[in-house]
């Protein structure tokens, strides 16, 4: 009888194990296809899948769970479950896994930006590789990563040293260990050095290695580099030729950075071209594909959570399971200490729920608040785009109707000021800081543009001395409600003569903005609804109350001359070389 019991108990693991071979190689497949969220579904189930089985298992399965949410840009859950590998790897004092984890902590700091720790863990990943120099094929993920690293920082001769070592080691099976991305980066090093020819020469190898090892993503990213390749040797033909073969790769159902990018690119290629049709389509493409791509990443998010919660559910339900069998089992040979072990299983049952209860409080409360701060990025995200639907409608119609007049020069010229204008605000939107410089270029673009469809009014823009413009960095697109208030409401209405001053200047240790026009002040409920409307959306973004936002009517000998707006702006200080 317990020879059968044994048959049943494997045939049933054999066919658990059958079953999580499939889920594995459908994650496996929809990597290399580019299908990188449903590929980390996939790869959570297979964590799933392993939560009985060895630990050397689990802990392989946790590792490749958080390559998989790296890749679908999840780097929180990453984190989690390489933290999860880590500890179970320690356990067994196993240190070529533990250098894997290093390695992969260093990837996921380097993409949250935390340069210091990203350099902290790949070299400490890279130095227990070093000391097991028997292991060289294991090291090669460790040394792409760490490249990567570098390139980062700008280290591309350091960086060209190790992946030259990683590409004679390698194995070339999987993602980062292939050889199709170790020479698409040193391509890359290549062309940041200036070598364009050998950058050339990489490019193509990588090309032709990535089809016997083929990922999606690998390719997109090889057909990206050369078409900035081409693009800064002004070989226009091919860099629209190798960034359309970019754009045409990209899975249908979802969006990646080196589509969005080559879609930017394409759109200034285009615009430097007098196409800028092709250009505005280029570029509004670009906008949605990256509007998208954020929402995929906070919807797939909240679905990565709801299963990790079902998985640590089921393990807690084995570990009930198992106590409860063991307490049945000391009650039936102890049958003289029946009250006291069920005494002692009713007190430990408690601990447990006692515990388990406390685990999900704390787990819920932290997960409440990190869904708080992404709702607050997402809230500051939204309110900076707000105005662009409406400003890009009455440009267009601006357009269309400088068209129906036979005023071609003009039109062109009004938009290649719009579609620079469009670009900025592109390239600014995901930005939390952009240097004042940049952010005193977009404002000057933006006026321009209003004196288009006004054309009764100049304007200045005035830095006082001692202000860096440089390394001095600010949120972008604060100041625009107000520029564009005193534009609307406040010169709107005169025939010629108005005015518009734009002001930056040092208060103690506050950076204060203030702009002035010379129209009717604050006067009718339309211009007071609007300025409240600013002054609420920009208190927000600022964290501040209304209070903190002072705006008024200018008057001089009892007549009112105009109106001012005036807030401080926080910023920071950035070195130039940074």
């Amino acid at each position: 009888m317990l020879y059968c019991l044994l048959m049943v108990t494997g045939s049933l693991y054999s066919q658990n194990y059958q079953r999580i071979d499939s889920l594995q190689y459908i994650a496996d497949t929809c990597s290399r296809a580019g299908l990188n969220y449903k590929a980390a579904a996939a790869q959570n189930d297979v964590d799933a899948g392993f939560m009985i089985a060895s630990n050397e298992l689990r802990a392989n399965a946790a590792y490749r769970n958080a390559q998989a949410y790296i890749r679908s840009r999840k780097y929180d859950d990453a984190f989690y479950y390489i933290t999860k590998s880590f500890g179970i790897k320690c356990e067994l004092k196993d240190s070529i896994g533990i250098a894997y984890c290093y390695s992969v902590m260093g990837q996921i700091y380097l993409f949250k930006k935390d340069h210091v720790k990203a350099g902290r863990y790949n070299r400490q990943a890279i130095g227990i590789f070093e000391r097991n120099t028997h292991k060289k094929e294991n090291s090669v993920t460790a040394k792409v990563l760490y490249a990567d690293f570098l390139i980062s920082q700008k280290k591309y001769a350091a960086a060209m040293g190790l992946l030259s070592s990683a590409l004679a080691d390698t194995p070339g099976t999987g993602f980062y260990n292939s050889e199709a991305y170790i020479k698409d980066r040193m391509g890359l090093c290549c062309f940041m050095m200036g070598d364009n020819e050998k950058a050339v020469m990489y490019y193509r190898q990588a090309l032709a290695d990535e089809a016997k090892n083929p990922y999606v993503d690998i390719r997109m990213g090889i057909l990206l580099h050369l078409g900035e390749l081409y693009l800064s040797g002004k070989d226009i033909a091919k860099a629209r030729l190798f960034f359309e073969k970019c754009i045409s790769l990209r899975p249908a159902t979802e969006q990646n950075e080196d589509y969005i990018k080559a879609n930017r690119l394409l759109s200034g290629l285009y615009e430097s071209l007098g196409n800028y049709e092709q250009a505005y389509n280029y570029g509004m493409e670009a906008i949605q594909a990256g509007r998208e791509l954020m929402d995929e990443v906070m919807i797939t998010s909240a679905e990565a959570q709801t299963v990790k919660f079902d998985a640590e559910q089921l393990s807690l339900q084995n570990s009930l399971l198992q106590a409860t069998a063991e307490t049945q089992k000391v009650e039936a040979q102890q049958a003289d200490a029946r009250k006291n072990a069920f005494l002692f299983g009713f007190i430990f049952t408690i601990l447990v729920l006692a515990t388990v209860l406390a685990f999900l409080y704390f787990y819920f409360r932290q997960k409440r608040a990190i869904a708080t701060n992404r709702n607050n990025e997402l809230k500051q995200k939204l309110l900076l785009t707000q105005m662009n639907p409406h400003f890009i409608f009455n440009s267009v119609d601006n357009i269309q109707s400088l068209i129906y007049e036979d005023k071609n020069d003009e039109a062109a010229d009004y938009l290649s000021k719009f579609s620079r204008l469009t670009l900025q605000i592109l390239n600014n939107s995901s930005l939390q800081y952009i240097s004042l410089k940049e952010e005193l270029s977009m404002t000057a673009n933006y006026l321009v543009i209003q004196q288009l469809l006004y054309d009764n009014f100049n304007f200045e823009i005035v830095v006082d001395e001692g202000i860096d413009k440089e390394t001095v960095y600010i949120p972008p697109m604060l100041t625009q409600p107000f520029i564009e208030n005193a534009i609307k409401h406040g010169i709107a209405g005169k025939k010629e003569g108005g005015m518009i001053r734009v002001k930056f200047y040092k208060r103690g240790r506050s950076l204060i903005f203030e702009v002035t026009d010379n129209g009717r002040g604050l006067t009718g409920a339309r211009r007071t609804g609007h300025k409240s409307m600013a002054t609420h959306i920009t208190a927000e973004r600022l964290n501040a109350s209304d209070g903190g936002i002072k705006v008024a009517s200018i008057i001089e000998d009892g007549i009112v001359k105009g109106a001012v707006s005036r807030f401080a702006i926080p910023y920071k200080i950035k070195n130039r070389h940074t």
